[in-house]
């Protein structure tokens, strides 16, 4: 009994943090007002996996678009992106820039490694079979309206 009263409450405590879970997006995707309804504000995220993106490119920079549609936006959101890998990923350029952005998808661009003081003579002309042999892939969150 004991068992199920506290199982109630751990379901019972999960529901009401969730029903309070509070999203404001202050500025759209133009750095406009947002004019849609509040209600209709989501947060939606995904991966083009481990090992499973399909990288274009050569001669030194690499390209992937990646498919938003199953967020249900009526609008271009908000998306926040990071490259994550086995090895060298942290240091390439692009990696965080979205373009082409629509409701439906937007494209990364990875345009090689950033020369820093920490590894100065670095100079790995990246390729395909490079970001698939460390298994590069775009994480992504995206905020939108679906209404």
């Amino acid at each position: 009994m004991a068992v199920r009263i506290a199982l109630s409450v751990c379901i019972l405590f999960t529901l009401l943090t969730l029903s309070v879970a509070d999203i404001k997006l202050i500025k759209n995707h133009n750095g406009d007002d947002p004019t849609n309804p509040e209600p209709c504000l989501r947060t939606c995220g995904g991966s083009t996996g481990y090992g499973k993106t399909t990288w274009t490119g050569s001669g030194g920079y690499l390209q992937t678009t990646i498919d938003i549609s199953k967020c249900g936006f009526v609008d271009t959101p908000i998306v926040t992106t990071s490259l994550n890998g086995r090895y060298s990923h942290w240091y390439q350029v692009g990696m965080s820039s979205p373009r082409d952005m629509t409701k439906s998808s937007f494209g990364i661009t990875v345009v090689g490694e950033a020369l820093t003081a920490w590894a100065p003579g670095t100079r790995t002309k990246i390729s395909i079979p490079y970001a698939e042999g460390y298994n590069w892939n775009i994480n992504w969150i995206a905020l939108g309206f679906t209404c």
